[in-house]
């Protein structure tokens, strides 16, 4: 190949990644504008979920009496009960195993939603040690689906699932 094809050839590979960059730019831009149309109701319904998935991914062994306590401020209904049942295990569970995760939302979004009940999925990732792991954390994938209701003025939690 000459110098004269390698120059059209590095320019025409140089015009395709221009290309890709701006159409790359263009994803993320459309994708931020599609988070700031979110209603007032779907921001307030996906904060509320994702407080109450990083208070449920959340085990400090040293404080898990006030994090079980941040999971029921979020919680209510059947899911409210069923959690406040397992405190004295999950309590005596992480702390006889050293336990902690330390979560972060990746991705939500706000599915059906009314006027008083919405549905949010939540991809966390959460790094989680305890004597098992010899003191290396090791990074956790989880996928959630949490059924919110609307009680007063606050979007709480009444149902609870790990999704595939």
């Amino acid at each position: 190949m000459g110098v004269r094809a390698r120059n059209w050839a590095a320019g025409g590979l140089t015009v395709v990644l221009v290309g890709l960059l701006v159409a790359i730019g263009l994803v993320v831009t459309s994708r931020d504008a599609v988070d700031t149309e979110l209603t007032a109701a779907q921001q307030d319904a996906a904060a509320a979920a994702r407080a109450e998935a990083l208070a449920f991914l959340t085990v400090d062994h040293e404080d898990m009496e006030r994090l079980v306590d941040a999971v029921l401020a979020g919680a209510t209904g059947e899911f409210a009960e069923q959690y406040a049942a397992q405190r004295e295990t999950l309590v005596r569970e992480a702390v006889r195993t050293e336990a902690t995760s330390v979560p972060e939302v990746v991705a939500l979004g706000v599915g059906d939603q009314d006027e008083d009940s919405a549905t949010v999925l939540v991809a966390a990732n959460s790094t989680v040690s305890n004597t098992g792991t010899r003191g290396e954390g090791q990074v956790r994938y989880y996928r959630l689906r949490l059924e919110l209701v609307r009680e007063g003025d606050r979007w709480l939690t009444d149902n609870l699932q790990f999704v595939r």
